[in-house]
Parts: C-alpha cells; structure tokens; sequence
C-alpha cells in the first residue's frame, strides 16, 4: 500500500511588537499563510526572550525597541542562544544606523511599517530561506547617508592598536565592559583600561561618540558609492564584515488588523 508523503512540519515564527495595530496587523496577515504556525504575538523584551525559550521559533518579527528593552540588544541575546534563528525587524522610520546596527547585531533584514501588505508573506518566506530582506526605502536612505560619508571631510584615523581595533565593533553594538570582556577573554578592569585609552586617542568622552565615529569610518571602507551601486551590494559588504569579524502614500501594516 502506496504510503502518503510526509507534511513538512510549519515554520514557527513569533511576533514581538510594542504597539497593538502593528502586532495585530502582522498577526493578521500572516495568520492564514501555509505551513506558519504562529503563537500568540507579544509586546515586551521579557515576553519575547519567554516565548523564544518556549517555541523555539524558526524566525522573529520583531520592532526595534520595547518598552524594557533594546531591539537590537534583544537580538543579539536571541542569536546567542538561537544562532539559527532568523530575525526580521520591523522599524518606525528609515534609519541608516539602525540598518548597521541590526546587521552587526545578526538580524537577516529590516522592513519598515509602511510596507504593503501582500508583500509581508514574501519577505517573510525570504528571511525563513536565509535571504536577506531589507526595505528598499531603508537602503535608500542608507545609501545616501554612505554617500554623505564618503563625501564629507575626514579628520585622519588615529593610530589603534590590534585590541584596540577588537573593541570598538564591540563598544559599537552596546556591549558593556563586562560583555566586551567575555567575548575577547578580557578582565573587566583591562576593558576599562583600554577605553580610557581609545577616548584619549580619539579626543572623545562618551561611549556614543566613539561608537558613532566607528561606524563613520567603517562605511568609508565601502567601495564609492555611485548610482551603480545597488542595496545588495551594500548588504554584501556588511554581511561580509560582520562575519569576519565573527568571533543595521501605501497602506501602513496597522490598518490590515480590522479583522480583530
């Protein structure tokens, strides 16, 4: 007797957004898609760090901030204890940063919420698969602000010592002294040492200045952009970047929630 083929088992994919018509919304489109199994959508960082332990989601939609916590800290945490988990932001605005940041962070894309709607599904399935996903506004934007750098005057690069430049991705996407300690086998007090250093270098006195002048020269790296550059070439370098380094008038998704 001829046996059936086996179904392949849905994809689990939990939402985790602040704002109610956004979750609702997001819940609402993809909640009939085949082969989804979507748990109940949650609005805070604990909920979701809750849910992730319980579902082990195959992907994430997530906002960009919550209201105990960072977007971009919370997929950090997420990877490291999910390193095949799939993370698609979903963000307020065109933000280049924050494109660079959700990048060095791990996430596989960043869609804004003014998407249309039929086109959620799509890039849903796109992030599941691997691919990145990245809105066409907010490659847009960052391209002109890449654009802006490279234009712009630069003062010259201070000499940085090997640990020097270990530290500064890391300061760069929030980790504390602490956290920059574990990752490169480093007392918490030789950390510290070492900022005090780096600020003196850098006539600097606020871990979000030396954080924004890193990413600063690190974009002037890219090759000069041109109206021949593409998004994908973009996402290619940065991609490329991070993984070295391994070891950011269309119906808004809140109006598709009337259902609920």
């Amino acid at each position: 007797m001829p046996t059936r083929p086996s179904r392949r088992a849905p994809h689990t994919i939990v939402i985790a957004e602040r704002e109610l018509p956004t979750r609702l919304g997001l819940h609402a489109i993809l909640t009939h898609q085949p082969d989804l199994h979507l748990p109940p959508p949650v609005s805070t960082a604990a909920e979701l760090l809750a849910a992730a332990d319980r579902y082990h989601p195959d992907a994430v939609l997530m906002g960009t901030w919550f209201s105990d916590g960072n977007g971009i800290d919370l997929c950090r945490t997420l990877l490291s204890r999910y390193p095949n988990m799939r993370v698609l932001f979903v963000a307020d605005t065109a933000n280049a940063q924050l494109l660079m940041h959700a990048v060095q962070a791990g996430a596989l894309g960043c869609i804004l919420k003014t998407i249309p709607p039929a086109q959620v599904p799509g890039i849903v399935a796109q992030t599941l698969a691997g691919e990145p996903s990245f809105d066409h506004a907010l490659m847009s934007t960052a391209l002109k602000w890449i654009g802006r750098q490279a234009e712009s005057p630069q003062e010259p690069a201070p000499h940085l010592s090997p640990r020097h430049q270990q530290i500064l991705p890391l300061l760069s996407e929030g980790l504390t002294n602490k956290e920059i300690g574990r990752q490169l086998n480093l007392s918490e007090k030789t950390v510290k040492n070492y900022l005090a250093d780096l600020f003196d270098r850098l006539h600097m006195t606020r871990r979000s200045q030396v954080a924004a002048w890193f990413i600063n020269h690190t974009v002037q790296q890219i090759p000069s952009p041109d109206t021949s550059m593409t998004a994908e070439m973009v996402w290619e370098w940065t991609r490329t970047r991070t993984r070295s380094r391994s070891l950011i008038q269309e119906e808004p998704l809140h109006a598709h929630h009337s259902a609920y």
